[in-house]
């Protein structure tokens, strides 16, 4: 199954929060309908992604999921117009698999 995130949003640009939330309940509709079915996730015409599109995104499918069921069926496609998209991709999954050290640091330097 192949899912447009400029279909969902209808812009070239996933920035915002929201975006990323809008994202999450797509692909999250697709896989519970479709649970062994690849989810291809299209960002074709996206000239711009944010790390807070992708922790509302992604993140959330990784929260929601677990990181082995979105590794295996979940995939980002079409992003090489995406200026670091595969930097910013990795940052959140990193940030993800580290919250505990990612949070105990972020309380370190907010006290």
């Amino acid at each position: 199954m192949k899912i447009s995130v400029y279909d969902i949003l209808n812009s070239a640009n996933a920035s915002l929060h929201t975006d990323g939330i809008q994202l999450f309940n797509a692909i999250q509709k697709s896989f519970d309908t479709n649970r062994n079915e690849q989810v291809e996730v299209d960002f074709t015409n996206i000239k711009r992604c944010s790390t807070l599109f992708l922790n509302a995104s992604f993140g959330k499918l990784l929260a929601e999921y677990g990181e082995e069921s979105v590794k295996k069926f979940i995939h980002p496609s079409s992003y090489a117009e995406i200026v670091n998209f595969m930097y910013k991709y990795q940052e959140m999954w990193d940030n993800f698999i580290n919250k505990d050290n990612y949070q105990a640091y972020r309380e370190e330097a907010l006290a």
